[in-house]
């Protein structure tokens, strides 16, 4: 095959221009593709450019204003001619793990399917399903998350009882019942002074 014969075969094949959307404003690139393929084809041939062939689930393709969701639909079937382009965005959330306050697997653990917690201006908050193996500061944890208090339930001592609550101990050392209410006091910074 000759160069003049490769180019004109080259040149047959649709062609896209594709673009990451970045805040900068991405890099285009010219790629040769055939609009009668799938979504999840492009996706992964941008996968392959970009180096990431195992991550090419994690892009998101957008044309014209419209999210291409489907991965068995054509890029015809979305309007999508030869010399388009195409913005694709890297899905930067990370998979899931359990946060720090997931209950443990095994089962037949005793469970509190109602904590309360009440501060000092009178405002009730509730938790559910709260293991009585976890320590205080998972529980802690899920209270911040649950509650969206995560940038204060560092600052919180947990009093039961009369009891301040430890991070590192059980809930079951304290034996807390279901219904119990936990009252919440802030901490106070500082510390001895000589």
């Amino acid at each position: 095959m000759n160069e003049k014969s490769a180019l004109e075969a080259q040149e047959s094949f649709d062609f896209l221009y594709v673009e990451e959307a970045t805040a900068e404003g991405g890099e285009s690139r010219r790629i040769n593709f055939r609009t009668s393929q799938t979504v999840e084809a492009l996706k992964r041939v941008i996968a392959a450019e970009l180096r990431v062939q195992h991550d090419w689930s994690k892009l998101d393709l957008v044309s014209a204003g419209r999210e291409l969701t489907e991965l068995g639909k054509t890029l015809e079937s979305y309007g999508i001619f030869d010399g388009d382009t195409v913005f694709y965005a890297r899905d930067t959330t990370t998979t899931a793990r359990p946060p720090a306050y997931s209950p443990p697997t095994t089962t037949g653990v005793r469970t509190l399917d109602n904590v309360m917690f009440k501060d000092l201006h009178g405002k009730t908050l509730t938790l559910h399903g709260i293991p009585v193996t976890w320590t205080v500061k998972q529980m802690r944890y899920k209270l911040g998350i649950e509650k969206h208090l995560s940038d204060q339930v560092e600052d919180y001592r947990f009093i039961y009882n009369g009891k301040q609550l430890v991070d590192e101990n059980n809930l079951e050392l304290y034996q807390l019942t279901e219904g119990c209410t936990i009252q919440i006091v802030l901490r106070l910074p500082g510390g001895i002074v000589r």
